[in-house]
């Protein structure tokens, strides 16, 4: 009798008794804000790391800082996984995460069908950076997201990195290979192949370095994207330490000569403002900045560096 019952009604599936925690970020240094960005699932059998599948949504919320932030997460999650490999549990309760504005929360107990039932199902309830992939919403996004990347980019950007690199191999054609492709190719605008991805304009043996223009007539704007820039510096600088190599990091800034007819005292005023105040931000994450009047002084400059 039991057999032919057990044949009737199937058992339930069994459950899965685990501990979670939410990971949660920081981008902008002293706010209040907080974001969930994943969902680490730790039992006796092993772990699982549900990250955010809709961090281009931060573009709304950052412009271009958001591949910043999206760097961060990748980064941060890589090193999460590899940690939790090693020390399971012990990776949550006593986290070692490499960036600041990161951090695990709460560990609560879990119960679901797997680990990662566990994970998505707590990533649906809090994470506005996360839609379910099954979801009639979340392949409208896919699609919409897919149309946005094959639309042409045309204009804008900085053209000093192809200016310095024009002049880099007029004088020493062996270090072009080291500009980045986008900068080689003359892209005026970098290309979104891939919105997490950190963009270095030259990666030498001896200097990593962005370039940048700090514009009189928009200090604000351009202040801001030597921002993003300078950020770029600091997790290309921390991937460099991780594998013990020690190259100098730099962020080499155009800015207009102090006799410069073309801008008033005061827009002066504003760039000399602007320096310090990025000087300041460099300081704090141990980058060297350096503004430059010319891109003969700043290609002079890697000369010489490289050279050492």
């Amino acid at each position: 009798m039991s057999s032919l019952i057990s044949d009737m009604f199937p058992s339930f599936r069994s459950k899965v008794d685990a501990k979670w925690a939410p990971l949660l970020i920081q981008p902008i240094e002293g706010s209040y804000e907080r974001l969930v960005f994943g969902v680490a699932v730790v039992s006796s059998d092993g772990f699982h790391l549900e990250i955010a599948n809709r961090l281009d949504r931060l573009k709304c919320l950052y412009a271009d800082q958001s591949k910043i932030v999206i760097s961060v997460i990748e980064w941060t999650a890589e090193s999460l996984r590899s940690d939790l490999a090693m020390r399971s549990i012990e990776a949550l309760l006593e986290p070692s995460v490499p960036f600041s504005g990161v951090k695990v929360g709460e560990l609560r107990n879990g119960e679901g069908e797997s680990l990662k039932q566990i994970a998505c199902s707590w990533m649906v309830s809090l994470s506005s950076l996360y839609a379910d992939e099954y979801s009639e919403e979340f392949e409208l996004d896919i699609v919409e997201t897919l149309v946005e990347e094959a639309r042409p980019r045309t204009g804008g950007g900085d053209r000093l990195p192809i200016l310095i690199k024009d002049y880099i191999k007029e004088k020493r054609v062996g270090l072009v290979p080291f500009f980045s492709e986008d900068v080689r190719l003359e892209r005026k605008r970098r290309s979104a192949r891939r919105g997490a991805e950190v963009n270095i304009d030259f990666a030498g043996s001896k200097l990593v370095a962005n370039f940048g223009t700090l514009q009189a007539n928009g200090v604000s704007a351009s202040s801001g994207r030597i921002k993003s820039r300078l950020w770029e510096l600091k997790v290309n600088r921390d991937a460099d330490w991780d594998r013990g190599q020690d190259r100098y990091h730099e962020m080499l800034i155009q800015i207009p000569p102090k006799n410069d007819p073309q801008f008033s005292a005061k827009q002066m005023r504003n760039v000399a403002d602007a320096l310090e105040t990025l000087e300041e931000q460099a300081d704090q994450e141990e980058i060297r900045i350096r503004g430059m009047t010319s891109v003969e002084q700043i290609g002079e400059h890697l000369l010489q560096l490289e050279a050492a």
